[in-house]
């Protein structure tokens, strides 16, 4: 655990110390989205790569995908569509998230939760008391309304 007082804040040091900090972190960041990128890349060459195996190859034939097709990705989402049908929620998930669909009840929650932030943020901008201990009304055209 760390000592409270050995803790100097970033705004409480040198411009000399920022900037050597600053420049730890940015070479830190570069690092952490190189791999990421790297392993994205090799993500994508192994989707790419055709599907070997004769029993994934007919499955896919069997759905209707052209053998020419049969590739990692299309088995991948070939399982998730199978695994949704037979009533895999994260698999529906999934393939929503991946086609853009997003689920009704899910929009909703998020409708329903900026509408509660929005009438928090009205009613704490609203109501204000004056001096003489009386309610005024401010109407603020800047908070944000739900589509």
């Amino acid at each position: 655990m760390a000592n409270e007082q050995n803790l100097i804040p970033v705004n409480k040091r040198t411009k000399s110390e920022q900037r050597e900090i600053q420049k730890k972190g940015g070479i830190a960041s570069g690092e952490t989205r190189r791999k990421k990128k790297s392993m994205k890349q090799a993500m994508n060459t192994l989707l790419s790569l055709p599907v070997t195996d004769d029993d994934n190859k007919e499955k896919l034939i069997s759905l209707g995908i052209d053998p020419d097709d049969a590739d990692n990705q299309m088995m991948v989402m070939a399982t998730m569509m199978q695994k949704a049908l037979n009533g895999n929620v994260s698999a529906a998930q999934f393939i929503a998230s991946i086609t853009g669909n997003v689920s009704m009840s899910e929009s909703e929650r998020e409708k329903i939760k900026l509408e509660k932030k929005r009438l928090k943020l009205e009613e704490k901008k609203s109501t204000s008391n004056d001096m003489n201990g009386t309610e005024s009304v401010v109407i603020h055209d800047d908070i944000p309304k739900p589509n």
